[in-house]
């Protein structure tokens, strides 16, 4: 199956590469094996809300070679937003930077969505703050915790959407290979695939070490027949090549001290191509970045454990972009996204006294972090360039308490906790905020769990939505039908240092069902609300100039300008005054100021239900049979001024459909697995013409099927081959019309190109 949900608490394992599946639920918060799972900082806690497992056995026989490839099959998760394959025209949001994957839970954009490795931080990808999690080799890889909830109390900025927690292999020993052949019967897309993975073990620590190689040609318009329209060099999917290295080492220093360090570096080359003959846009980044993240665990007396652990990170993308128009020398416009991220942080958790039902135990920490961007882009037109540094210090604190467990459970009271969370950032010029959230748990008999919270989330804005050039354009007032002959109307857009954070409110409800009759059968279910306000964007979308037509944009524009804040905003442009009037510049003849610079106006409300319905049964004789049902019904909307209308965004195209799922189902016999999964996405509305244009739900189905030739010990077999087929009966993307002549016509963030893609694998375990 590709994804196993958490039970709500922390887990335990035997071995650091037990599934999910596998794993026991912590029945006694004593236990001295008890540890702390995505969403709670606290050993042995209950986590208030479900957290969902992608094992890495489940991502292997599915097919999939990367991390980015398995999240974008995650119902709660948005395959738009900064990934492979997203074409022109879905919006500024979409826009591709470098190839890289990163997680974008809910739809609210790859910024909302914090991407943690082992717990820690890791760089920012060029300029839309998320996180590639396509770096880290699959092989390095244990499982993916996604927590889909608000969790800034927990995390601080970034976690509106959720979290997402890459957990690394520990003690692994020997030597794994595996590869992997495939191409779309379609055409394009051959992608040859590598990775091995060593480590041993010895008394008190341990080494795991990952490499992974992977390359795939690309995808052209000539290639499928829905894109005909387009020139046939244009470019569906980029072509890709990528290394990467991750290290997890740790070492038992005495009983009481521990050391560990984690460790990843990864380089990506793409290419890919926009336009026609007489306007072509080439464009081939490059990627390299690297992460290294120490920590270390101290037990004190009373169950009492220090942590300290620290990150420091670059992401250094370099884009190369060749415009060539028609009977003109070619422009070439190159320049860097630097992230960089440096961290410290340090923390105590332990019990502070006795609850019926357990020990209260509380976390409490304090530390910094830095974020740089060192941005710079220059062609023959213009030079821009800044490197800002964005300093916070926060502390938190997590108290835990089990009223009731199973030690002191009565009639219609099986379990009764609460947890509450808060933390303090402190951005410097920028803003000072707390977070809290309060969970309750309540359990009336074994087998169901109900569960509930309430919380605040922030983000704080991107570097590159502050500190990115805005330019000032000054056309006669005649334009838009205002003023007299000499009168004018200035046009300011771009970035804006002065927007705050994003706030958000977020209300959960769950429930999980494991019947006691019915052991192998679970059923979970989440409802949420989210109030996502003074969202950064630049608030008039579609020409400036229009505005002044709508009403609702009335709030926008100033239209008694004084000439000290015209001053300022020409004084702090890029380039000055651009004056397209004929006349020299008057402040007193500016009757109007349209200012679409990034600022903090945006509403916007999402509700939906996260649903879950799994089914494990043993059969004997080597056999068993698993079946999951999962999906995600979202209801997203967004208002930009009390004055305009509410805008949909879920279930129109470039958004989150209103309803995805998967649905899997796995057989295991002796040495052969067989897995089937059925890929789900509703129906699309194209609201951009005057004329509603409704897209019909599509369906995908992927096999896989794997032989073990010698059987290995524990999860790694001796020699695995494998055969897997994506979209088997490959489904073609709805079609949709284009506003402009070289727009994809296709929805690219919930479509993909490949097609049916086929793949054999082989896996050694030496």
């Amino acid at each position: 199956m590709a994804s196993t949900a958490q039970p709500l608490c922390a887990q335990t394992t035997g071995e650091a590469d037990a599934s999910p599946a596998q794993t026991e639920v912590v029945e006694d918060e004593d236990e001295e094996n008890a540890i702390v799972v995505t969403g709670t900082r606290i050993r042995g806690a209950r986590v208030v809300g479900e957290v969902i497992a992608l094992d890495r056995e489940a991502i292997v026989e599915a097919g999939q070679i990367d991390l980015g490839e398995a999240i974008r099959t995650l119902p709660q998760n948005f395959a738009g937003g900064q990934n492979p394959g997203v074409g022109s025209g879905a919006g500024l949001g979409n826009d591709n930077v470098n190839s890289a994957s990163s997680p974008d839970l809910r739809g609210l954009g790859p910024d909302a969505t914090l991407t943690l490795i082992n717990g820690h931080r890791v760089p920012y990808n060029s300029a839309y703050q998320g996180v590639d999690i396509s770096a880290i080799p699959l092989a390095a890889v244990d499982r993916v915790e996604v927590l889909p909830d608000g969790a800034s109390a927990l995390y601080g900025s970034d976690a509106v959407g959720g979290v997402i927690n890459v957990v690394l292999r520990r003690d692994f020993e020997g030597l794994t290979t595996s590869g992997q052949l495939g191409a779309s019967t379609d055409g394009g897309y051959f992608r040859q695939q590598f990775d091995l993975v060593g480590g041993t073990i010895w008394d008190g620590g341990g080494i795991m070490l990952a490499y992974d190689f992977a390359n795939n040609s690309d995808i052209t318009a000539d290639q499928r027949s829905y894109t005909q329209s387009l020139d046939p060099q244009v470019t569906l999917y980029p072509k890709m090549q990528r290394h990467a290295v991750t290290l997890a080492a740790h070492q038992e220093i005495s009983p009481a001290v521990r050391i560990a360090v984690d460790g990843f570096y990864s380089r990506r080359n793409s290419s890919d191509t926009n336009g026609a003959p007489v306007f072509r846009i080439s464009r081939d980044p490059r990627l390299e970045g690297y992460a290294i993240s120490p920590s270390m665990e101290i037990d004190l007396a009373g169950d009492w454990q220090v942590k300290i652990s620290g990150v420091y990170g670059r992401d250094q993308s370099r884009f190369r972009t060749t415009i060539v128009r028609q009977g003109a020398e070619p422009n070439l416009a190159q320049g860097r996204y630097f992230n960089e991220i440096a961290t410290l942080e340090a923390g105590a958790e332990g019990p502070l006294f006795d609850l019926p039902g357990g020990d209260a135990r509380l976390a409490i920490g304090a530390g910094f972090r830095n974020n740089r961007l060192d941005y710079a882009r220059k062609d023959a037109n213009y030079d821009s360039a800044f490197d800002i540094t964005r300093r916070a210090r926060f502390g938190y604190a997590e108290l835990y308490l089990p009223f009731v467990a199973r030690r002191n459970a009565r009639p219609g009271l099986d379990e009764f906790t609460i947890s509450a969370a808060v933390r303090y950032e402190d951005y410097p010029g920028l803003d000072q905020l707390a977070t809290p959230r309060i969970g309750i748990i309540y359990s009336p008999v074994d087998g169901l769990t109900l569960s509930g919270s309430w919380s605040r989330s922030f983000k704080a804005p991107t570097l590159y939505q502050q500190y990115i050039f805005y330019e000032t354009v000054l056309l006669p007032a005649s334009i838009v039908g205002a003023g007299n002959g000499s009168d004018t109307i200035l046009l300011v857009a771009g970035g804006n240092p002065d927007v705050g954070p994003e706030r958000a409110r977020s209300w959960t409800a769950g429930l999980e069902l494991r019947p006691k009759a019915l052991p192998e059968l679970t059923f979970s279910a989440s409802w949420y609300d989210i109030r996502y306000t003074d969202r950064v964007t630049g608030p008039i979308s579609g020409s400036i100039l229009a505005a002044f037509g709508d009403p609702g944009y009335a709030s926008l524009i100033d239209f008694m300008p004084d000439p000290a804040s015209l001053a300022a905003l020409i004084g702090g442009a890029q380039f000055g005054l651009a004056n397209f009037t004929g006349a020299p510049y008057d402040p007193a003849s500016v009757v109007a100021v349209a200012d679409n610079r990034n600022t903090n106006v945006a509403a916007w409300a999402l509700k939906g239900i996260d649903a879950r319905l799994s089914w494990d049964q043993a059969l004997g004789q080597g056999r068993s049979l698993g079946l999951e049902i999962a999906g995600s019904w979202i209801d997203s909307e967004q208002r930009i001024t009390a004055e305009l209308p509410t805008t949909q965004l879920a279930g129109t195209i470039f958004n989150p459909a209103k309803l995805r799922m998967r649905s899997t189902a796995r057989f295991v016999t002796g040495p052969l697995t067989a897995n089937l999964a059925i890929n789900y996405i509703g129906g699309l509305e194209d609201r951009r013409f005057d004329e509603l244009r409704r897209l019909a739900p599509t369906a995908t189905v992927d096999i896989g099927v794997s032989y073990t030739l010698v059987r290995g010990e524990g999860r790694d077999p001796g020699l695995e081959i494998s055969l897997t087929a994506q979209n088997l009966f490959n489904e073609e993307p709805r079609e949709i019309g284009q506003l402009g002549p070289y727009d994809t016509p296709y929805d690219s963030t919930n479509y993909s190109p490949i097609g049916r893609f086929i793949a054999f694998g082989i896996r050694r375990h030496w």
